[in-house]
C-alpha cells in the first residue's frame, strides 16, 4: 500500500487540534481547559454526524464531475428543476446529494475514504468555530449541538454546492459568471460558514445582556438530591475542606502563549496536508506546491505584522497577537493560493495582519467577541475570497470547476482569471467577482440562519429547564458531601413533620 496517498490527510488533522489550543489560549485562564475538551467533543460529534449523514449529502454525486472511477458508486445529486428542464441544464443547479450514508456498500471505496478522511480535519474546524464566543453556561449543550448539526448539514451542503457538483460551482457554465465559486482551501465552506454560526451565538447570548457563569449564583439555589427531593438552599453553598479537595498544581504562567503559538503552528502544517492532498483536480496546469508556499508566506507575514502593531502599541510583541496574526494569514490566503502570484497573498498577509488588531478590539466592543473569532477567521476569508477576482493572474486553473478545459474567452491554456491579468490572457470582469459575490452571500445566509435556529433551539431548551424550578447541581458550586448532608436533612425534616 502507497502510504504517500495518507500523507496529507494525516497531516490535515492537525488544523483542528491547532485550532482547539488557539481557541482555548484566547480565554481566561479557568476555562481553557474546559473549553480544550468541548472542542474534541464537537469535532468528534461533528465527525460521527459527517459519517452518518454529511458525507453522503457533501460528495454523494461528486461522480458527475470527476472522472474517478473508484467514486462511480455517488452519483445520486438532488436538482430543484422539474423534469422538463433538460438534463444538462438541471445539473448545474445540485443543492445536495443523496448517496453513501454511512459510507455502507459500494460507497466504501478507497479514493472514497480517503476523501471522507480528509475532510474530516475540515468538517471538525468548522464545528470548532463557534465554541470561543459561547457563554460557559451553555458551552455543554451547544457544543454538541453544533458538532452534530456542522456534520450533519452545516457544512456539508455548502460544501457539495462548492466541491460536490453543486450550483456554485458551476456558476460559469450556468450564468457566465467566471469559473464559478473558486474557493482552493475552503474559506467559505469552512472559515466564513463557522464564523457565521459564531455570529448568530453572539447576537442570541452576548448582545442581550445574558448572564454570565458568575451572574448563575442567586440566593435562593435550587438543586436536585433525587427523583423524589428538592432542596431550597438560601445561603452560600460551601466548599469541601481543604484535604477533601484533590492537589491542584498550576500550570507555569507562560503556557497560554506557548498554547496559542503551538496551535497556530499546527495550524500552518495542517495547511500542508491540505494543499496537496484536499482536491484530486479536473484543471489541467494546478500546482499545489504554489498554494502551499503561497499560504505559508501569507501566514508568516501576518504573524509579522500583527506582531509589530503589538510592540508599537505595547513595547513588547504580544503572543496571542501573534498566533492569530498567523492564523488570519493563512485564512486570507485559502481562497485564492494557487490562482494569485505568491507576492499577492504575501502582501495580503501583510495587510490582515496590520488590520487585525483593531478589528478584534471594534467586534469585542461591538458584539462581545472576546477571542477574535470574526475577525481573525471570518473577516480573513472574506477578504481572501474577494481578493482573488481582482487579482487572479489566468496562469492557473485551466478547467477549474469543469469550465474553459480547452480555452478560455478563446485563449487556450487561461485558468482563473481576474481582473488584472498576466500578459496575452483575457481579463475576467466581472464575471469572476459576481461569482465569488454570490457564493459568499449563499454561504454566510446558510451558516448565520443555521446557526440562529440551532442557538434558539438551545436557548428554548435551557428555558423550559428553567421553568421546571431546577437547575442541574455543579459539583463546583454545590459539593457531593454538602449535597448529602442536604438531603439527610431534608428527610429528617420530612419524618419529623409525620
Amino acid at each position: 500500500m502507497d502510504l504517500t496517498n495518507f500523507l496529507p490527510a494525516a497531516l490535515a488533522l492537525l488544523l483542528p487540534f491547532g485550532l482547539i489550543l488557539l481557541i482555548a489560549s484566547a480565554v481566561p485562564e479557568e476555562q481553557s481547559p474546559a473549553l480544550a475538551v468541548n472542542g474534541m467533543v464537537a469535532w468528534s460529534a461533528a465527525a460521527l454526524a459527517y459519517f452518518g449523514l454529511g458525507f453522503a449529502f457533501h460528495f454523494g454525486g461528486i461522480a458527475q464531475v470527476t472522472p474517478n472511477p473508484e467514486l462511480s458508486g455517488l452519483y445520486w445529486e438532488w436538482y430543484p428543476l422539474d423534469q422538463s428542464v433538460d438534463l444538462e441544464v438541471a445539473r448545474l443547479w445540485g443543492v445536495v446529494a443523496l448517496q453513501g450514508f454511512g459510507l455502507a456498500g459500494e460507497a466504501a471505496t478507497p479514493s472514497a475514504l480517503l476523501l471522507f478522511l480528509s475532510h474530516l480535519a475540515l468538517v471538525g474546524t468548522a464545528g470548532l468555530l463557534p465554541l470561543g464566543v459561547l457563554p460557559q453556561r451553555v458551552r455543554g449543550l451547544a457544543t454538541v449541538l453544533t458538532g452534530l448539526l456542522t456534520g450533519a448539514v452545516i457544512y456539508p451542503l455548502p460544501g457539495n454546492w462548492l466541491w460536490g457538483g453543486g450550483w456554485l460551482a458551476h456558476l460559469g457554465a450556468s450564468l457566465g459568471f467566471g469559473h464559478g465559486l473558486v474557493d482552493f482551501g475552503g474559506a467559505s465552506v469552512v472559515f466564513l460558514s463557522g464564523s457565521g454560526v459564531a455570529l448568530a451565538a453572539l447576537l442570541l447570548f452576548r448582545s442581550r445582556g445574558i448572564p454570565t457563569e458568575t451572574d448563575l449564583l442567586p440566593e435562593e439555589l435550587v438543586v436536585t438530591t433525587g427523583p423524589d427531593y428538592r432542596l431550597t438552599v438560601y445561603e452560600e453553598p460551601e466548599t469541601l475542606p481543604e484535604a477533601e479537595l484533590l492537589p491542584v498544581i498550576p500550570m507555569p504562567s507562560a503556557y497560554l502563549p506557548i498554547l496559542s503559538l503551538l496551535g497556530a503552528g499546527l495550524m500552518l502544517l495542517g495547511w500542508l496536508g491540505l494543499s496537496a492532498g484536499l482536491h484530486v483536480p479536473t484543471a489541467l496546469n494546478f500546482s499545489p506546491a504554489q498554494a502551499a508556499v503561497a499560504g505559508v508566506l501569507a501566514a508568516l507575514s501576518a504573524a509579522l505584522t500583527s506582531a509589530g502593531y503589538s510592540w508599537l502599541t505595547t513595547r513588547r510583541f504580544d503572543p496571542l497577537m501573534t498566533s492569530r496574526g498567523l492564523a488570519a494569514g493563512l485564512v486570507v490566503a485559502l481562497a485564492g493560493a494557487p490562482f494569485m502570484p505568491i507576492w499577492v497573498s504575501l502582501a495580503a498577509g501583510l495587510l490582515m495582519g496590520l488590520l487585525l488588531p483593531s478589528l478584534i478590539y471594534f467586534f469585542e466592543r461591538s458584539l462581545g467577541d472576546e477571542t477574535g473569532t470574526l475577525t481573525t477567521y471570518g473577516v480573513s476569508a472574506l477578504l481572501g475570497l474577494l481578493l482573488l477576482p481582482f487579482l487572479a493572474d489566468g496562469r492557473a486553473g485551466q478547467g477549474w470547476n469543469g469550465f474553459g478545459l480547452s480555452d478560455y474567452y478563446g485563449v487556450a491554456g487561461q485558468g482563473v482569471s481576474g481582473l488584472w491579468v498576466a500578459s496575452g490572457f483575457a481579463s475576467d470582469w466581472p464575471g469572476q467577482l459576481q461569482a465569488q459575490l454570490v457564493g459568499v452571500v449563499a454561504v454566510a445566509m446558510w451558516a448565520l440562519l443555521m446557526g440562529l435556529l440551532l442557538f434558539q433551539t438551545v436557548k428554548a431548551i435551557l428555558n423550559a429547564w428553567a421553568r421546571t424550578g431546577l437547575e442541574l447541581a455543579d459539583p463546583a458550586i454545590v459539593p457531593p458531601a454538602r449535597l448529602e448532608e442536604a438531603k439527610l436533612q431534608t428527610e429528617a425534616s420530612g419524618s419529623g413533620s409525620e
